[in-house]
C-alpha cells in the first residue's frame, strides 16, 4: 500500500480509551511551573514502554524535560512533535471522563496533546513502521511561567527537529503568522516617603497623576496602531491591565504601576518594542517629573511561507482526516512556536486539539478532537519523513 493508505490504516488504530486513560493519569499528577518532574518522569516512562529511546534533560532539575527519539533510516530529516507539562498553578474541575469531555486542570493545556503524541508514536512502533526520517517528541515545563528558560536551553543544545509541530491551540486552521507578545510594566516614582497632602510642595512629582499620563499616551498609541491592518493578524495593540498606586486618600503617593501587553507584528523586534517604551519613559519623565522605570520581557513573532513543506503537510493530512480544508489564518496567541522559529530557524506551526477552555474554571477537552488530532499526527508523521518499510 502507499504511504497514504497506510497513514488511514495506522489511524483507524487509536484507542480514545487509551487516550482518555493516559491524560486522566498525567491531569491527576499536579504540575504548576517550576515543579513538573513527578508528570514529565511519568511521561518518560510512558514513552520507553512505547519503544522510544527516551532520555531526561535535568539541566532544570525540578523542571527536568522529556527527549524521545524514533530513529528512520538516517536519511537526515527530523520531524518533531512537542509540548508543555505544565499546568496553571489554579485549582481546576475534578478530573474525569463526562459526556465525551476529559475535564481537570491541564487538560486542554496541554496533557492531552501530549497524551496525541504518544499515542501517535505508539501505533507507528507497534505496527512495526520504519520511517526513513527521524521522529522526535520533546515535553518540557516552566511554559506557563512565561519564562520558557528549559525550552529555550533545549534549542541552544541543538535538541529540535528541521520542522517542528508544536501540539497547542486548535486544529480548525493553521496560524501561519502569529503576534509577538511583550509583557510591560511602568513603574512611577516621587518623593521617597508619603508626606500629607495639605503639606506637599507645589510642583512634586504626583505618581498616580503620571500613571494616568501614562494611560493617555498609551491609549494614544493604540489607536494609531489600529490604523494599519496587518495580514492574517488584524492590528497590533496595546492593552492595559493593571493600574495601583498610592495607600491612603490624603497621603502623596510614592510610586505608581501601570501593567499590561503589547501584541506586535512579525516585522517588529522586540528591540523595537522596547525603544517604542523607552521613549515614552522619557516623555513621561520630562512632561511630568516623576522618576519612570520600564520593564518589558516577552517573545516575538512570526510568519511561515504558505508554500511550506511542513504547512503543505499538516493541511493535506487535516484534510485526509476531517475530509475538510484547513484554513489559513494568523493568533494573537503566544505560545512556543516563535521559540523554534527564532531561536532554532526552522519552521514551526501550531496544531492541537482545542483551546476553548485553557486556563479556566471549567478546563475540559474534547476526546475526539483528540483523536482527530493524534490521526492527523499520523498522517503528517509518514508524509513527512517518509516510510522505507512498511509492516508486513
Amino acid at each position: 500500500m502507499n504511504t497514504d493508505e497506510l497513514a488511514a490504516s495506522l489511524a483507524e488504530r487509536v484507542d480514545p480509551e487509551r487516550i482518555t486513560q493516559l491524560t486522566l493519569d498525567m491531569v491527576r499528577i499536579p504540575s504548576p511551573p517550576g515543579q513538573e518532574r513527578a508528570v514529565s518522569e511519568f511521561y518518560a516512562k510512558e514513552l520507553r514502554d512505547i519503544g522510544l529511546e527516551v532520555e531526561m534533560d535535568d539541566e532544570y532539575p525540578d523542571s527536568p524535560s522529556v527527549i524521545a527519539r524514533l530513529k528512520g533510516s538516517a536519511n537526515g530529516t527530523t520531524l518533531q512533535l512537542d509540548g508543555h507539562t505544565d499546568a496553571i498553578d489554579v485549582p481546576g474541575p475534578k478530573s474525569r471522563f463526562e459526556d465525551g469531555y476529559i475535564h481537570g486542570r491541564g487538560s486542554e493545556d496541554m496533557k492531552a496533546s501530549l497524551a496525541a503524541m504518544a499515542e501517535a508514536a505508539r501505533i507507528i512502533c507497534e505496527a512495526g513502521v520504519q520511517l526513513e526520517g527521524d521522529l522526535l517528541l520533546t515535553a518540557h515545563g516552566l511554559h506557563e511561567s512565561a519564562t520558557n528558560e528549559t525550552l529555550i536551553s533545549l534549542i541552544e543544545k541543538g535538541v529540535h527537529g528541521d520542522a517542528v509541530i508544536v501540539t497547542e491551540l486548535g486544529g480548525h486552521n493553521l496560524p501561519i503568522a502569529g503576534m509577538g507578545l511583550a509583557f510591560w510594566q511602568i513603574t512611577l516614582k516621587g518623593k521617597e516617603e508619603s508626606i500629607h497632602e495639605t503639606v506637599t510642595p507645589p510642583g512634586t512629582p504626583h505618581p498616580v497623576m503620571a500613571g494616568h499620563h501614562a494611560v493617555g499616551l498609551l491609549q494614544e498609541k493604540a489607536a494609531e496602531l489600529a490604523q494599519e491592518q496587518l495580514p492574517y493578524l488584524g492590528t497590533e495593540s496595546i492593552f492595559i491591565g493593571r493600574f495601583e498606586g498610592g495607600d491612603y486618600f490624603n497621603r502623596l503617593p510614592t510610586s505608581c504601576i501601570v501593567a499590561g501587553t503589547r501584541r506586535f507584528g512579525p516585522k517588529r523586534s522586540m528591540e523595537e518594542v522596547q525603544q517604542e517604551f523607552d521613549e515614552l519613559a522619557a516623555r513621561l519623565t520630562a512632561e511630568t517629573g516623576a522618576q519612570v522605570d520600564v520593564w518589558l520581557d516577552g517573545v516575538p513573532g512570526y510568519q511561515i511561507d504558505e508554500d511550506e513543506k511542513l504547512a503543505q503537510v499538516i493541511r493535506r493530512s487535516h484534510q485526509q482526516v476531517t475530509g475538510n480544508e484547513l484554513p489559513l489564518e494568523g493568533t494573537r496567541a503566544a505560545a512556543n512556536v516563535p521559540h523554534f522559529v527564532h531561536w532554532g530557524n526552522v519552521p514551526a506551526l501550531y496544531y492541537g486539539a482545542s483551546y476553548l477552555t485553557a486556563h479556566s474554571d471549567h478546563e475540559r477537552v474534547e476526546l475526539a478532537q483528540v483523536v482527530r488530532a493524534t490521526k492527523v499526527y499520523i498522517h503528517a508523521i509518514l508524509a513527512y519523513l517518509g516510510v522505507a518499510e512498511q509492516p508486513k
